[in-house]
């Protein structure tokens, strides 16, 4: 395993899964509860493997059948992640809606269908998984390190997310943290975006 890889699949994959959507809001408030939380964190942290794996495969699979189209996806997945975090920064200021209820679900059977329905029916989780940290994945020697990196960063997101929420939720519906928050990851992806398409 080359561990630069890794480590920069764990930065990356990290960056890109915090944000304020229906699935984080959904895991802490069910952590909160202390309903059903082993079974949220694993759906969660498997259905990114999963999507992450077959961005990676796809990607690879380009890659073999026309090598060369490897820098065009490299410029694209980079000036992805220029507009990614240009729109982190530009949005800085803005108040995010962040005290949107979700009902908290102590039926199994509604807690899966819900959580399907919350990462699945969401057009961002693919964008974020199968695109960007797919084709990102081709800067790299070894992808499989990558993709691992990046498979960490889910799961111990979710699961801290999850078992941690009591202590998390003050930072998570603050709009003075995301500020700091939003100001990090839109720096670190332009400067991500920025690299990969130089080199």
């Amino acid at each position: 395993m080359y561990i630069y890889d890794f480590i920069q699949g764990l930065i990356i994959g990290g960056t890109l899964i915090i944000a304020i959507g229906p699935q984080n809001l959904f895991v802490i408030q069910q952590g909160l509860k202390k309903s059903y939380v082993f079974t949220v964190t694993l759906f969660c942290s498997l259905s990114d493997s999963l999507l992450i794996v077959i961005g990676i495969y796809l990607s690879s699979y380009i890659v073999q059948i026309n090598p060369s189209i490897i820098g065009i996806i490299k410029v694209l997945g980079g000036i992805w992640l220029i507009f990614y975090g240009l729109n982190k920064v530009i949005k800085l200021n803005q108040i995010k809606d962040i005290n949107k209820k979700l009902n908290i679900i102590n039926e199994y059977g509604k807690v899966l269908i819900t959580l399907f329905l919350i990462t699945y029916a969401n057009p961002h989780v693919y964008l974020d998984t199968i695109i960007l940290l797919g084709s990102l994945s081709t800067n790299f020697n070894d992808q499989f390190s990558f993709g691992i990196g990046a498979i960490s960063a889910s799961f111990l997101f979710f699961f801290s997310l999850g078992y941690m929420s009591k202590f998390l939720s003050k930072y998570i519906y603050s709009n003075k943290s995301w500020f700091w928050i939003d100001l990090t990851i839109g720096l670190l992806m332009i400067s991500y975006g920025i690299y990969f398409i130089i080199f």
